[in-house]
């Protein structure tokens, strides 16, 4: 089959939601599909006063050589909607469109307006959008695909159709213990870093400043892809833009992974953190609740609640047993979300298209 993915703007920096679609980008592409990726690229560099022709080249030249920080198959091709040429061929070349977020859906629909087309829904994308913009895309036509049970709610009870559950996978046999919990350094944090009011950062900066009162010995494994907006003491190491190979080597050397998010569709780096034998410890908000279950292979607070944080971390630290069971439980809970369950739960939607 014929497929093209339309994401926002070619970034330069790890995306959560951009990984998963160059995941599956790659993953058909191995199957044997012609897989493309377009971009969306109306508005880069818009804010710098270059003339048109050279923002278009540079657009264009930028998208060929990125993303840098994923290795994307060869043969997959990537477009840049600066090109207007390539774009009037598009509909004719592809027997499946898919929207990656509110802001490819319309574009999705007009560049696409003969060929199949599918959403594929990673969050509830409200702190961009308002409610009512949002839902009209769940309800612009397209085929609805969703990584999480909460989500699949929030969009039958808008459609009051059903749509393709595929929760988010990760590699197991990369993402996995290379050191057991009891060989790690005990009074040891993971954490992502990321500005955005959402994440929640800010409860758990509140908390490991709490920890560090109780337990002078803490120290703390920071990465994100900017850098944080306060200066860092010398017991928060700090990795930016960290690698796959690096997120590994941070998961195994801590024995809590840390994360106060609000609200996120799924949360890929807290299930990392699991698979790589971790005892995560999180707020509760909806995208955790797909693999994370309280007291058995984690322990959830209420969000925003940086206090209910500090207690369930001093109860990892303080408990042998419920820390080894809370890494154990978790280590095999993250292999039921895998790779090939989540391919096969795809290539039968696909499989679906082509009998229609």
């Amino acid at each position: 089959m014929n497929i093209c993915f339309v994401l926002p703007q070619m970034l330069r920096k790890p995306i959560g939601g951009y990984k998963m679609v160059y995941e599956y980008a790659n993953r058909l592409s191995n199957n044997g599909h012609n897989v493309a990726i377009l971009f969306l690229n109306e508005n880069a560099l818009k804010r710098f006063k270059l003339p048109l022709w050279f923002r278009k080249s540079f657009i264009e030249v930028f998208t060929r050589v990125e993303p840098k920080w994923f290795k994307l198959n060869e043969n997959i091709t990537k477009y840049s909607s600066t090109n207007s040429k390539e774009i009037e061929k598009l509909d004719k070349k592809f027997d499946l469109a898919i929207a990656t977020g509110v802001d490819t859906v319309d574009k999705t629909i007009e560049i696409f307006s003969k060929t199949k087309k599918a959403y594929f829904i990673q969050d509830y994308e409200s702190w961009v959008y308002p409610k009512e913009k949002i839902n009209s895309t769940f309800k612009a036509g397209l085929d609805n695909i969703v990584i999480a049970e909460w989500l699949q709610d929030k969009v039958e009870s808008c459609t009051g159709k059903m749509p393709v559950l595929i929760k988010n996978p990760i590699d197991t046999k990369f993402y996995k213990m290379e050191c057991p919990i009891k060989e790690r350094d005990l009074y040891t944090l993971g954490i992502l870093y990321h500005s955005a009011q959402h994440k929640g950062f800010k409860y758990a900066l509140e908390a490991i400043n709490q920890l560090k009162k109780m337990y002078p010995k803490l120290k703390v494994k920071m990465f994100g892809t900017s850098q944080p907006d306060f200066n860092l003491p010398s017991w928060i190491e700090f990795t930016l833009n960290a690698s796959k190979e690096d997120t590994v080597k941070i998961y195994n050397s801590v024995s809590i992974f840390l994360c106060a998010t609000v609200s996120e569709g799924f949360g890929l780096t807290g299930l990392e953190a699991m698979s790589c034998g971790a005892v995560l410890v999180s707020s509760d908000y909806d995208g955790v609740r797909e693999y994370a279950i309280n007291g058995v292979n984690a322990l959830l607070s209420p969000i925003r609640d940086s206090n209910s944080l500090v207690q369930n971390v001093a109860l990892v630290f303080e408990d042998e047993l419920l820390r080894n069971r809370l890494s154990k439980n978790g280590i095999q809970s993250a292999r039921e979300l895998t790779w090939e369950s989540a391919m096969d739960k795809l290539e039968t939607y696909l499989n679906s298209i082509d009998n229609n």
